[in-house]
């Protein structure tokens, strides 16, 4: 859940953060199997369809796409976070979310907590180049802490935080349809346990 961008910048204290915490991260977050967010993502997507792991992190969801037959792929903007990714051999390099492109390559994307580190201005344009990246019926599993405005955390990472029905909107506008939503919420890197929401759409 690490890759940020401010227009075509990045957050540099966003980024510097997840450099410093690879090894916490993948310590923390690691998991042996897919969880059952992964796994439902998994179920909707075609079967070897090539998918892409916004903010892909130390690769782990990518892992486990990989071993369940995809063609997983993985960007992230924090250099620390691609070499450990990379060193359990994912397809991943150092982007921003600016760099998705393609029409129509992805049978699926997986953007779980990552998007939560672009502006609220940036997000219209980033669900857009998503939706047109998807193939026809595509799927987009998005997660995002729910509140309002943006804020950094006591580690310095910039969030922008969402409520279901502002995401949802946004969602709709790109031209997705959501089939699942849910909210929790979880322990994360800084210690604090934090509201989330999660949607599964399709264009």
């Amino acid at each position: 859940m690490s890759s940020c961008g401010r227009g075509l910048t990045v957050d540099r204290d966003t980024i510097e953060v997840y450099d410093r915490s690879a090894a916490d991260y993948a310590e923390k977050f690691d998991t042996a199997a897919p969880d059952r967010h992964l796994r439902r993502f998994m179920s909707l997507v075609p079967e070897g369809a090539r998918v892409l792991d916004i903010g892909c992190g130390t690769g782990n969801a990518c892992v486990h796409l990989s071993a369940a037959g995809f063609r997983a792929e993985g960007i992230d903007a924090s250099k620390e976070m691609v070499a450990a990714a990379r060193a359990k051999g994912v397809n991943a390099r150092q982007a921003n979310f600016e760099s998705v492109d393609g029409n129509g390559v992805f049978g699926g994307v997986w953007a779980n907590f990552s998007l939560l580190h672009a502006p609220r201005e940036d997000m219209p344009g980033l669900l857009a180049r998503i939706a047109r990246s998807l193939t026809s019926g595509g799927i987009l599993h998005i997660g995002l802490k729910t509140g309002t405005g943006e804020s950094r955390d006591h580690l310095g990472r910039l969030y922008t935080y969402y409520e279901e029905d502002e995401l949802a909107g946004l969602l709709a506008d790109a031209g997705f349809t959501a089939t699942h939503s849910e909210t929790g919420e979880d322990r994360g890197l800084a210690g604090t346990s934090d509201p989330w929401m999660i949607i599964v759409a399709h264009v």
